[in-house]
């Protein structure tokens, strides 16, 4: 490649970021998405939160029945997967504090 190409760069020359100063608004859609789209966001979110809750209640009777049995290690497994979906339920119930904090760190 020769110096004359368009694509060349001056090794110290400063690249442009198009984004800088771009933020992302919803408000050219209208308000009418802007309320549509939170409601349907708050449903679908609401959803996770209760296969979530079921999911745990799940795990929890896994291991009472582990527990019933007496087998150390169905206890074993089974309160780990109650550790990990109480994990996952917390994370779905702190989104928006996880997602802001997010997006103050990276922005």
């Amino acid at each position: 490649m020769t110096s004359d190409t368009p694509l060349a760069r001056v090794p110290g020359d400063k690249v442009t970021n198009p984004l800088d100063g771009v933020t992302p608004d919803m408000g050219i859609l209208g308000p009418a998405f802007g309320h549509t789209w939170a409601r349907v966001a708050g449903a679908v979110w609401a959803l996770l939160i209760a296969a979530a809750v079921f999911y745990l209640a799940a795990g929890f009777l896994a291991m009472a029945q582990a527990k019933r049995v007496g087998n150390a290690h169905m206890i074993t497994e089974a309160t780990g997967d109650v550790k990990i979906r109480a994990v996952a339920l917390a994370g779905l119930v702190g989104l928006p504090v996880i997602v802001g904090a997010i997006i103050t760190t990276v922005g």
